[in-house]
């Protein structure tokens, strides 16, 4: 989108509001130069004392009168219709963005920060509404009191119109200059403020590394280079502003100078009334604010530049063509039941040779339990990545019955693969809200309860001091590793899908917790198919299939039993972590033996 199909796209939308703000705005202008020519003939009429004079100058009063009280009403409509379209555009803009952010693949996400998305939509935007509203009401207004105004006085006096145009001329150039100047400082001003908050918000999500490690002098100094940096910037811009922006002010002051010098030899010479000085004093009083309107029109359209600018680097974004386009609910319908295939799956990050997987193929069929064996660094989290369509895949490496997923739309896919990640993010809300987070459907309480059970998070949760009403903070930061986790599978067991990925999610709760979820799980996914991604084998005995992953490459494949006595790698990794285990139930021991001899 252009920043010329942006205009129409926004003018088109709020073209009811800005046709009648144009008209209610130009009979504010109208009204504003009709009356000093009332009052101009009401003061020719003061020395006229004959009774026709006396009600002539009545009437000329009452029309005064009447024109101001006019004006105030008409101006109030004026503003209500030039406004609201700044606020209209505005939400609109939001929702838009926020839907293209959501289509959006990873890899725009990888090369924009968070808190620079952030500063877009909340700071740059301001510039747009201003510009769609408060610019747009200042921009007529000076336009019509720039045209109107100086058409009567030319009706006046042409000569003093003249004489009177060269200062604001003169200033208008001075202006120009700084105009332009300002236009890539506001550019940079807002780079600035992107990069700011990008960078707080990688401090504010590390503040306890932060703190644990004493590095808040370091943050500070950097946090104080890009605010005096941001403050050079604003300095610039406000320096612009004062001595640049209000020169029109000042060439309005040398009109009215040349108006009393000239005017007042004019009026001497009986070449005009005193009467027209007096409209023509108004009409430069009229002028003025219009004229000082100039610069914080300037200023305004150039925030609101800036503004497009930025929101047009989500909106320009490409968005992959399958993504645009949505099945609908009948033809997703016809993947019910249908295998998951990962077909020699090779797979490299952008700008590395380095293959993070080789050759990797499984199938999935409906109502299987499969899981994936590996250490750290073994690629199952790029596995998963790779099935969800998280990352940019080759085609004809993943497939959907006999679909290959690349000719779906990310969206349509994730209605069949729900994943559930080792990194849960949680919602400044309480567990309830958590939980229904993302339902389209109404949801009752037997069901909160229900998944509450089946994660194993039922007994946490009684024993909080409002239950399922409890705050979790932050990020979830009420909660701990453990119990966060088991409240995205609550959230992920809340609405049924095809097949349910868990990646690594249970590596913060004990073994015999792992258990029981991963029991109650499999009890209520009976028809569903359920990945189960992990680098401890107890996570895995209950399995129909168990991949192990090693440098990328499958290694072997198998049932846990099977796995025990054709995989050395497999049976090394089970006695590592049942001696582990072992040793965590000892200590557990004797450290309750202890506290019983203490008491």
């Amino acid at each position: 989108m252009t920043k010329l199909q942006f205009f129409r796209h926004y003018i088109k939308m709020n073209r009811v509001s800005y046709l009648l703000a144009v008209v209610f705005i130009f009979l504010v202008n109208w009204l504003q130069v009709e009356i000093p020519r009332y009052i101009q003939l009401a003061i020719d009429l003061i020395d006229d004392a004959s009774t026709e004079g006396h009600a002539q100058l009545q009437t000329y009063v009452l029309m005064v009168v009447f024109m101001s009280v006019s004006m105030v009403i008409v101006r109030i409509w004026s503003r209500i219709y030039a406004l609201n379209p700044g606020r209209i555009t505005e939400a609109d803009l939001k929702n838009t963005l926020l839907k293209k952010l959501n289509e959006l693949p990873g890899s725009f996400h990888d090369r924009f920060a968070s808190g620079k998305l952030i500063s877009i939509v909340n700071n740059d935007l301001n510039g747009v509404r201003l510009l769609f509203g408060v610019g747009f009401l200042q921009f007529f207004n000076a336009l019509l009191a720039l045209s109107l105004t100086p058409l009567y006085m030319w009706s006046i006096s042409p000569e003093l119109t003249l004489y009177s145009v060269i200062p604001i001329a003169i200033a208008f150039v001075i202006f120009r200059v700084g105009f332009k100047r300002m236009k890539d400082l506001h550019l940079e001003h807002m780079s600035r403020l992107q990069t700011l908050s990008a960078q707080m918000m990688n401090y504010l999500s590390g503040i306890d590394l932060i703190k644990n490690q004493q590095m808040s002098p370091w943050v500070q100094t950097e946090v104080e280079k890009l605010n005096q940096l941001m403050l050079e910037c604003r300095m610039k811009i406000t320096r612009i502003q004062v001595f640049f922006m209000p020169v029109l002010d000042y060439g309005n002051n040398l009109m009215k100078i040349v108006i009393l010098g000239l005017g007042g030899y004019m009026l001497m010479q009986h070449e005009l009334s005193l009467g027209e000085i007096t409209a023509f004093l108004t009409y430069s009083v009229l002028l003025a604010m219009p004229l000082m309107q100039l610069g914080r029109i300037a200023t305004i359209y150039q925030r609101g530049m800036v503004g497009i600018q930025s929101a047009q680097t989500i909106l320009n974004a490409e968005t992959p063509e399958t993504d645009t386009q949505r099945l609908e609910t009948s033809e997703i319908r016809h993947f019910k039941g249908k295998a998951l295939s990962v077909r020699n799956l090779i797979y490299r990050y952008p700008g590395s040779e380095r293959v993070i997987l080789d050759q990797v193929s499984f199938d999935i069929p409906s109502g299987k339990k499969l899981g994936v064996l590996g250490s750290v660094g073994a690629g199952k989290t790029t596995l998963v990545n790779c099935i969800n369509h998280h990352q940019e895949l080759p085609k004809g490496a993943v497939f959907l019955g006999d679909t290959d997923v690349t000719t779906l739309s990310r969206s349509d896919l994730r209605r069949y693969v729900k994943t559930i990640t080792q990194d849960p993010y949680l919602f400044s809300a309480t567990v309830e809200e958590n939980i229904r987070f993302g339902t389209h459907d109404e949801v009752s309480r037997e069901q909160i309860d229900e998944v509450l059970a089946l994660s194993q998070l039922a007994e946490d949760v009684s024993r909080f001091e409002r239950g399922d009403q409890t705050l979790v903070g932050e990020k979830g930061i009420m909660l701990s590793g453990g119990q966060k986790q088991r409240l995205s599978i609550a959230r992920a067991l809340l609405e049924s899908t095809d097949l349910i990925i868990l990646d690594n999610v249970l590596s913060a709760v004990d073994y015999e917790t792992e258990r029981k979820i991963l029991e109650g799980l499999f009890s209520r996914l009976e028809n569903q198919s359920v990945l189960v991604v992990s680098h401890r084998v107890n996570a895995l005995e209950y399995m129909d299939e168990i991949i192990v992953l090693q440098d990328g490459k499958v290694i072997a494949k198998g049932d846990h039993h099977n796995l025990l006595i054709t995989c050395p790698y497999y049976l090394e990794t089970w006695k590592l972590q049942q001696n582990k285990e072992e040793q965590n139930k000892e200590e557990s021991q004797i450290v309750i033996n202890k506290g019983e001899e203490a008491c």
